[in-house]
């Protein structure tokens, strides 16, 4: 179910009814309902269901035991059992094929003729979320930061609260499990704020996203018809494309859940604006971000093995060598595992994965290296224009890398590549799809966005609004309701449900 469909939205306003009407202490249960529609309302049947339930049950079961447990050695081997079995179903169920793929390569790369036949599996909508939500929650329960939820029907609908499947953001037990269970009451506030976030993240896909999906598409689709400009063109705004896409959606499930009372964590804070591929990371994806450092960055540092390699290297390389070498190399799992949880596709694992890593690892090295070039040529570091600069390169960086995650395959990737550094001599703008007016709403369109995103930096807009008078709140409910109608894409072939982040 697309969370930009009608049918989405009647499941919304038939939750919010339900969920207003019926007694505090039952409200989950509707949530819980709506979740377990949402969930199977494109795939239902025998094995998609045993699979989820063997997730929730490994969960709940592996949780309550955690803590019967604890202080023993029993503890720990329930938490290796509980996370070793949700993974293995998440690999299983996703990561097969690539699996197959990857020892096919492997075996042809030495000789031997051996073809995988690709291997079908029972999918369901946002597995790579739920299946890691549940681990973080079995791990916190082993390491102390929550007690495990003894009622498996509140268990479940953490799990799988359904706004969360299609795109996240992860939610954490500790912080936000009494947010669903509690039941709020409704508000007026809270319906009018909730609305507002929606109606933002509908311009976002409907006027924004849906407009740079057609450059994108008509430019990475058909590399061979496209080169120089209109190339590069396809690559620059092929990462506007995927935050309006992926933050507009977010901002749809923050609103839908605002209208319920339940605050979720944010997951974008104008990553545009970044100076460095880091900075960039620290305000994209924010809780995929955070998940990661917790449950396998900080692990992995503190491992017997990185210990020993620590006390290896600083023996033979010295202290400073020691702690740099250990911090790359958990680095690089990091961003390996951030690549493959993208997707089973070499693409991905690049172009969300290693190259992220390459330029951080460059932006550390270098660092001191630049300070002195700047210092030495008089540049002011702080000033506006190298900042600008700085802004200009890093979405750059990310652009390039989003060509591997966008491509259908590494070959693809480099004819595009090499496509873009190829003289054109087809340099009209509209042959990418769009028309002139078009063009004109997109670019207008696009200048809002930042100017929203500058400002959001350091002023809480929803808050200004929420402060505002009635009717300012009226004429900006207008305004957006009256742009999206007028200037959203609804058209033959339209499909704004295509979250591209829904694969995952």
């Amino acid at each position: 179910m697309s969370i930009t469909s009608l049918t989405f939205f009647l499941l919304v306003f038939i939750t919010c009814l339900i969920y207003f009407v019926i007694p505090q202490k039952y409200r989950f249960i509707s949530l819980l309902g709506s979740s377990l529609f949402f969930l199977f309302y494109d795939n239902f049947n025998l094995t998609t269901v045993i699979y989820v339930l063997i997730i929730l049950l490994t969960s709940y079961f592996s949780s309550l035991l955690i803590y019967k447990y604890k202080d023993t050695k029993k503890s720990k081997l329930f938490m290796l059992i509980g996370v070793f079995l949700i993974l293995g179903i998440l690999i299983y169920l996703k990561y097969s094929n690539f699996i197959l793929l990857t020892i096919q390569n492997i075996f042809n790369f030495f000789g031997s003729n051996i073809t995988f036949n690709p291997v079908t599996r029972p999918s369901t909508i946002g597995l790579s979320y739920y299946s890691l939500i549940m681990i973080g929650y079995v791990m916190d329960v082993y390491r102390g930061l929550c007690l495990p939820q003894k009622n498996i029907l509140k268990c479940a609908l953490f799990m799988a609260y359904f706004p969360i499947l299609p795109s996240g953001p992860f939610i954490r037990y500790n912080d936000n499990a009494e947010s669903l269970y509690e039941g709020h009451n409704f508000s007026f506030s809270n319906l009018y704020l909730g609305l507002i976030r929606i109606l933002w993240g509908l311009f976002k896909i409907l006027v924004i996203s849906e407009r740079l999906a057609q450059i994108v598409n008509t430019s990475f689709n058909n590399p061979d018809n496209f080169s120089g400009l209109l190339m590069f063109l396809g690559a620059l705004l092929f990462p506007l494309q995927l935050y309006t896409n992926f933050s507009g959606s977010i901002d749809l499930i923050m609103g839908v859940s605002k209208i319920l009372g339940i605050n979720l964590p944010e997951n974008f804070t104008s990553p545009f604006f970044s100076p460095t591929i880091t900075e960039f990371w620290r305000n994209w994806h924010i809780t995929l971000g955070s998940y990661l450092k917790d449950y396998i960055f900080y692990p992995l540092m503190k491992s017997s093995f990185m210990q020993k390699l620590g006390q290896f290297t600083k023996k033979h390389f010295g202290k400073t060598a020691s702690k740099k070498i250990t911090l790359y190399l958990s680095m690089f799992i990091m961003w390996t595992l951030i690549g493959i949880w993208h997707g089973g596709a070499y693409t991905y694992i690049i172009g969300s994965g290693i190259l992220q890593f390459i330029y951080m690892l460059f932006e550390d090295l270098l660092s001191p290296v630049a300070t002195k070039v700047n210092n030495k040529l008089g540049i002011n570091s702080e000033s506006k224009i190298y900042r600008a600069y700085q802004i200009l390169r890093t979405y750059l960086l990310f652009s390039f890398a989003m060509i591997f995650f966008r491509a259908t395959s590494l070959s693809n990737a480099f004819t595009i590549i090499q496509n873009i550094f190829t003289t054109s001599h087809n340099m009209q703008i509209t042959s990418l799809g769009l028309s002139v007016a078009n063009l004109i709403i997109l670019l207008i369109a696009l200048l809002i966005l930042f100017i929203i995103d500058k400002i959001s930096i350091k002023n809480d807009i929803l808050e200004k609004i929420k402060n505002s008078s009635i009717e300012l709140k009226i004429v900006i409910l207008g305004i957006f309701i009256l742009t999206i109608l007028t200037f959203g894409m609804y058209g033959i072939g339209f499909n704004a449900s295509d979250f591209i982040y829904s694969r995952i």
